[in-house]
Order: structure tokens, then C-alpha cells, then sequence
């Protein structure tokens, strides 16, 4: 049976008091089930259950319309973001530059506003200012959510697996909870490379991740798969969204090492991801023994199919 620890209570300290209060008036039921909360400037306070967007209203009921709903303020924006920074902009140059980061517990805090680019790197972005909305994804462990793919892939022995999904189809999820399974059993190393899965705090996992699993955490994915391979011997390495050229190298050397391989990518169906540049390669090769398909909705993840690649 599954068991679902949601993190939203350690992130809404995060939130102005009059935002967060209207969040923990949300009856536990609903409020468990936030799987984003989402504040933009000057407009209204919302959240996302089962990818359905409703607003809050200051008493914590959830409705579809704006009417009534808390209003948020650049104030109330300007204060999540110092808090998510710990009032330390230079300690997080880079996440600001990538448009989000992750908090304790594995929640992800995403951001947009106004670039600033850098002339003397090709004009990447260098900066965010002004920031207009923010959008923290709610970590969540569900344990147990893995165990159909555990009967159904990995009951006699250590296999190759790519998991397939749309954005919130519970592919981080699923992933966590395959880790939490396998390293019972098998040294794995988990290339967490945003800390989502294992949500890594002063070297300790707040997350359940296996007791075999070493981790990788905020590691360049390319410099964390080929560090794994040399030093942590693994039997299996654990990659969220792969899908990169550099990406494509490393794991083809992990594999060349005789390493399995269990990792995400985005794709909506898997006659997508057979197309997709790079892990078609892979799927190709054959890299993989399986492939599954996660639902979104209501059958956020569950496997909605199963494909034997080394029979397809």
C-alpha cells in the first residue's frame, strides 16, 4: 500500500505569513495533494492538484475562478525569494542563472523575470532580475508507488529501465522510490543532480533513497556519471532527464563499463522518446531492457505501459 509524505509544511515558511496562512487553512486532504504552488506578481495565489490549477482564497477554500482570492504583491515575491536564498545571492549565482532552485526537503523553487545576459559567454544568462513569478514544486515521497514496476521489471534481477513522462507524470517520484527498493540490494549511484530525489542536507538524504545508494548531489550530470563509474563501482546508476548530447557520452560509457542504467526522460508516449535525439540512440542500442509510461491526472504515477525493448 502506498504511503505519501508530502513536503508542503516545510515550505511554507518560505511564504509571507498572510500567504502561508491562507495555504495551511487548505483542508489536509486537499492541501497533501498541492502539487504546485504558484505565485505571480500582482495577481492571484494558486496551486496545482492533479495538474488542475484552482486559486486560494484567504479562508483555504480552493475555487476556479479569481474572484476572492488572495492577492500576491512584489513584496510578498521579493520575501520568498531572500528566504529561498537565505538573503545570499552570491552563494546561488548559479541557480539563479538556471531559473530555480531546490530547498530543504527536495522542493523545487522555480523563478522568471527579466535575464540579464553575460557579452563575454555568448550572451547566456548571467542573472534574473526582477522577478515576476515563482513556482515551488512540491517534493513528495510516495512509498511504495514503485512496487508494480519492481514485480514487473526487477523481480528476478537487476535491469535496465527508462521511465517515460510528461512534466508532473511522477517521474522523479517513481524514480526515488525504485532507488529506496533496489538499494536494499545493489550499490546504485544516484546522479541527483537539481537534489530532488534524496534532498541532501549537510551530507544526510532526508529522503529514503536505499541504503546501498551513494549520491551525487548537484554534481554537472556528465562529471557525475564518469566520477560514479571510476570510484563508487556501481551495479546500477540512477539518472533523472536525460536527453543531452554530453548526457548521451557518459552513459554510453557507464554502459560500455557493464553498468545498468535506470533513468527519466520527457516524452509523452514511448513512440515519442524513440524519436527523441539521443535516447532514441539508446533505445535503439538497446541500452535499456524496458521502458515504462506514466499517466498524468489522476493516474499521475502509475504505468500506463510496459514495452520489452530487448523484444521490440
Amino acid at each position: 500500500m502506498e504511503k505519501q509524505i508530502s513536503k508542503i509544511d516545510g515550505v511554507l515558511g518560505l511564504l509571507p505569513d498572510e500567504l502561508s496562512q491562507s495555504v495551511r487553512l487548505v483542508p489536509q486532504l486537499e492541501r497533501y495533494r498541492i502539487q504546485e504552488i504558484r505565485l505571480r506578481r500582482d495577481k492571484f495565489l494558486s496551486c496545482t492538484v492533479f495538474d488542475k490549477e484552482y486559486f486560494i482564497r484567504a479562508d483555504g477554500k480552493l475555487v476556479n475562478t479569481p474572484e476572492q482570492a488572495v492577492k500576491v504583491s512584489g513584496d510578498n515575491i521579493d520575501t520568498v525569494m531572500k528566504r529561498a536564498l537565505q538573503c545570499s545571492v552570491h552563494s546561488y549565482a548559479k541557480e539563479i542563472s538556471d531559473g530555480y532552485m531546490t530547498v530543504a526537503g527536495g522542493c523545487r523553487i522555480g523563478f522568471c523575470g527579466t535575464a540579464v545576459l553575460s557579452r563575454p559567454v555568448n550572451y547566456t544568462v548571467e542573472t534574473v532580475k526582477n522577478i515576476s513569478s515563482v513556482n515551488i514544486r512540491i517534493a513528495r515521497e510516495v512509498i511504495g508507488c514503485a512496487d508494480e514496476i519492481m514485480r514487473s521489471v526487477f523481480a528476478s534481477d537487476l535491469k535496465s529501465l527508462l521511465v517515460i513522462g510528461v512534466p508532473s507524470s511522477g517521474k522523479t517520484t517513481v524514480l526515488r522510490d525504485i532507488c529506496r527498493s533496489l538499494g536494499k540490494k545493489y550499490r546504485l549511484s544516484l546522479i541527483d543532480e537539481r537534489n530532488e530525489i534524496a534532498a541532501v542536507s549537510d551530507g544526510r538524504a532526508y529522503n529514503d533513497v536505499g541504503i546501498l545508494t551513494d549520491i551525487f548531489t548537484s554534481y554537472d550530470k556528465f562529471d557525475a556519471i564518469m566520477t560514479a563509474v571510476r570510484v563508487m563501482s556501481p551495479n546500477a546508476l540512477v539518472c533523472d532527464e536525460i536527453g543531452s548530447k554530453e548526457d548521451m557520452k557518459a552513459l554510453e560509457y557507464a554502459v560500455n563499463s557493464g553498468v545498468k542504467l535506470i533513468a527519466t526522460t520527457h516524452a509523452p508516449d514511448y513512440d515519442s522518446a524513440k524519436r527523441r535525439s539521443g535516447v532514441s540512440k539508446l533505445i535503439k542500442d538497446k541500452v535499456f531492457d524496458y521502458a515504462c509510461v506514466l499517466g498524468t491526472g489522476s493516474l499521475c504515477g502509475k504505468v500506463t505501459r510496459l514495452v520489452r525493448i530487448t523484444n521490440d
